[in-house]
């Protein structure tokens, strides 16, 4: 388990990468980015010519693409990199997915006969956790003894590390925390706005309600830092946050659940992505609250 091919060198996978080259691993890129491939070679990293060849040589293959059709394609497809693996390699998808998509890999696994084993681990905590190495890891795959195997990767990467059960189930898991947060966020969004018609004093409603039963992570953390600021500069982009509750309701509506007020919040981010903000911090659909306030 020295060797770790990292596929994905975006804002949260390149400093994951080079939290994985700070622990010691050898960590084997290919990218698109040439400013990114240059800070994992300086942090002790190594460039390969294909996926195909990152694949052949690594004992783990971790990615975070941005979406299902991207794992799809770089697991799935002719010449995809589950094809070019050694016997005993480990896949950890780290992508916000749908749970469905991590079967779909063990499917295909299982028809091929291939000794590969995988392990679905969505993160929490943004840029930020990513740079630290502070991210919660959420992980799904057959056994907490798989888990437990590949513990001094994910530890090089996050400090809280939950084994959530079948492979699939942390993708699940993240998605439906996704969710709550995208929610809540609205929620929030919606009582700023009647509190400044109200003539209410903001700095003071944020320290009552986090000593209330209203109080939560977003009021405590995202209320002041964006909302009450106008600061929406991004550390969680909104077309992100409208992927990841896009996936909620297609998860919902594939199982026929009745989740109404999700329909809502989705109709909500999407509106503010309509008015080209999807760019900006997704705490954004104040603004777009703002707007209608009175229509």
């Amino acid at each position: 388990m020295k060797t770790i091919g990292f596929i994905g060198l975006g804002k949260m996978g390149l400093p994951m990468a080079l939290n994985l080259c700070k622990a010691g691993f050898e960590v084997l890129i290919h990218s698109s980015s040439p400013s990114s491939a240059a800070a994992v070679e300086q942090a002790g990293g190594r460039t390969v010519p294909s996926y195909q060849a990152l694949a052949q040589q690594a004992d783990v293959v971790i990615t975070i693409v941005p979406a299902d059709k991207e794992i799809r394609e770089l697991y799935l497809s002719p010449g995809g990199i589950l094809d070019s693996m050694r016997p005993g390699t480990a896949c950890i998808d780290m992508t916000s997915a749908l749970g469905e998509t991590m079967l779909e890999l063990a499917d295909y696994v299982k028809s091929r006969n291939l000794d590969i084993k995988l392990l679905d681990a969505p993160v929490s905590g943004g840029t930020a956790g990513a740079a630290s190495g502070k991210l919660t890891i959420m992980v799904g795959c057959e056994s907490q003894a798989l888990c437990d195997l590949y513990m001094p990767v994910f530890q090089a990467m996050g400090e809280k590390i939950f084994y959530t059960g079948d492979l699939g189930s942390a993708s699940n898991i993240k998605m439906i925390n996704q969710m709550i947060n995208a929610a809540n966020t609205a929620v929030a969004a919606e009582a700023i706005c009647v509190a400044q018609q109200l003539g209410v004093d903001l700095n003071i409603l944020c320290q009552v309600v986090n000593q209330s039963s209203g109080g939560s992570y977003i009021f405590e953390r995202n209320v002041p830092k964006y909302m009450l600021t106008g600061d929406h500069t991004p550390g969680f982009r909104l077309s992100l946050m409208k992927k990841d509750v896009g996936l909620f309701m297609a998860a919902a509506e594939n199982i026929h659940a009745f989740a109404p007020v999700s329909k809502l919040v989705q109709q909500i981010y999407q509106a503010t992505a309509n008015q080209g903000m999807e760019d900006r911090n997704y705490t954004c659909i104040l603004e777009w609250l703002k707007q209608n306030q009175g229509k």
